[in-house]
């Protein structure tokens, strides 16, 4: 289980990516409330997982449905920003870092975080001890999750360096956005 969640964690996806751009544009400690919301809100799905919301959602399509188009929207608007950010350090509008609470709902739309978290609790959940186990799971996937998670907003701040100038700074957010959509794809699939 603890290989899974590393591997999950650590590879690429829509949490990584908006991470290790705003590890470039703000530095690490000012992604931080982004990186624990991310974290904050993995949980609550592993808890909804464990609790049958999946079950739940599959009996109600249209809230299903409703759920996962206002999560794509929310997410493709985030890419929508972190494309359009100028990106300099010393520019007035170099906007923001995602804070606590968007971090979380941006969970809600991830379909990567979803699967992640169903393929933890169905495969590593145990039926006689289940609350016990997803406690487990929960702390397993958090602690790593919350290393790999940190690896991709130091990645970002390193790479800074390298972002001396306004047209770097477009292109490294414009590559960032570009793959946070790709990282998108299966989310359109129905």
């Amino acid at each position: 289980m603890s290989l899974f969640a590393f591997i999950t964690a650590i590879t690429p996806g829509p949490n990584n990516f908006l991470l290790a751009s705003s590890g470039a544009q703000f530095g690490v400690r000012q992604s931080l409330k982004h990186l624990v919301g991310i974290r904050f809100g993995i949980v609550c799905l592993l808890l909804f997982c464990a609790g049958g919301l999946a079950v739940a959602l599959e009996q109600h399509p249209v809230v299903y449905k409703s759920l996962r188009y206002a999560g794509l929207g929310y997410m493709l608007w985030l890419v929508a920003k972190l494309i359009f950010l100028s990106g300099m350090s010393g520019s007035k509008n170099r906007g923001a870092p995602l804070s606590f609470l968007q971090a979380i709902v941006f969970q809600l739309g991830n379909i990567k975080a979803w699967m992640a978290s169903l393929a933890l609790v169905t495969s590593y959940s145990v039926p006689e001890q289940y609350w016990l186990s997803v406690l487990n799971i929960v702390v397993v996937f958090t602690v790593f999750g919350f290393f790999a998670n940190s690896c991709w907003a130091c990645l970002g701040s390193w790479i800074k360096a390298h972002l001396n100038s306004a047209e770097k700074q477009r292109m490294f957010n414009l590559c960032l956005g570009a793959l946070t959509l790709v990282s998108l794809i299966p989310a359109f699939e129905l």
